[in-house]
């Protein structure tokens, strides 16, 4: 079964993607601040049944191109780029699954490429359409006068100096505190507008990650102590611009056969009061929405097995949509 990594061009950048086996094409998208990897668990299994997986290092992560613009880490930049590697496997459509930000880019490609996008599947974060004003406006309204990790990011200098010092003690603390292991809401809790990120995050305990691995820790520590954090969080200084693209895409219902899972744990649940009721109005097919109890953020390392049992379960009855 093939099992390797190319690249592709999409602009004048180049994205580094894992590709496996061989059928209708799915892409994997993965998030912050993680890689391709994320998917390790998945990838093999989703080829085997009979599906091409691609598993690229989105725009700013690992072996791909990491512009230095802010400004080159907009939404629907990323769908162009998922539609570049469809382009470079020589596939008309595909079926398009994210975590995390990956979620916005997968619901994206579907509102972006109608006619390509023949399912999505979102782990993490539901898919909430345009809001009223940009999230970047609520800040000082939900989170007056406390720390909130997003404002935090639209700083650029003071987050990547503070995770670049040591990108492997800052990649075992995100990953604890977002994780079914920590605190519920660890990222919500109060504390000094001005703290830095890590300090607030209660510290994990000694030993390997539950759900990582200390060589698969060593992986990702390595690809960001030679890419830096500039590109993953400027995926966060676009929301404005993000807000002013979704004006183009009508209601932002998306049509297509859709799914979603997440841990009962999730942070974005809690960040997003009403999050899973407001996507059941915007999703016109949706097929499957599952909450896995005692699970956190990082759910496909988390609950592997689980989720790729629900991964299969749709792309087998979405596959007709491919035809």
């Amino acid at each position: 079964m093939r099992d390797e990594v190319l690249h592709f061009p999409s602009g004048t950048n180049s994205l580094s993607v894992r590709v496996a086996g061989s059928g209708p094409l799915v892409i994997l998208m993965h998030g912050w601040p993680e890689l391709g990897l994320s998917w390790r668990h998945q990838i093999l299994p989703l080829a085997a049944a009979g599906f091409t997986i691609a598993a690229p290092d989105m725009r700013g992560y690992g072996g791909s191109s990491k512009p230095t613009d802010p400004a080159a880490y907009d939404i629907d930049t990323m769908a162009d780029d998922m539609a570049a590697i469809a382009d470079g496997l020589g596939h008309d459509r595909w079926i398009s699954v994210g975590h995390d930000w990956g979620s916005p880019v997968a619901w994206r490609t579907a509102l972006r490429f109608p006619d390509r996008v023949a399912a999505v599947f979102s782990l993490s974060v539901p898919h909430s359409g345009r809001t009223p004003i940009p999230v970047t406006d609520t800040f000082d309204i939900v989170y007056p006068n406390r720390f909130y990790y997003i404002r935090h990011f639209q700083q650029v200098g003071a987050p990547e100096t503070e995770l670049e010092r040591d990108p492997r003690d800052a990649l075992t603390r995100i990953s604890f505190s977002l994780s079914g292991d920590a605190p519920k809401d660890d990222w919500l809790a109060t504390r000094p507008i001005e703290g830095p990120l890590l300090d607030g995050l209660t510290p994990p305990p000694p030993g390997p990650l539950s759900f990582m691995t200390d060589d698969i820790l060593d992986a990702y520590t390595n690809a960001f102590a030679r890419g830096g954090f500039f590109g993953p969080i400027s995926w966060y200084r676009n929301f404005p611009a993000d807000f002013e693209q979704l004006a183009a895409y009508g209601d932002n219902v998306i049509h297509q056969p859709s799914g979603f899972l997440c841990g009962d744990k999730e942070i974005v649940l809690a960040m997003i009061p009403g999050a899973l009721d407001r996507q059941r109005t915007l999703l016109a097919d949706m097929r499957m929405e599952m909450v896995l109890p005692g699970a956190g953020h990082w759910i496909q390392q988390e609950r592997p097995a689980q989720v790729t049992e629900a991964l299969l379960a749709f792309l087998e009855e979405v596959r007709p949509a491919l035809a």
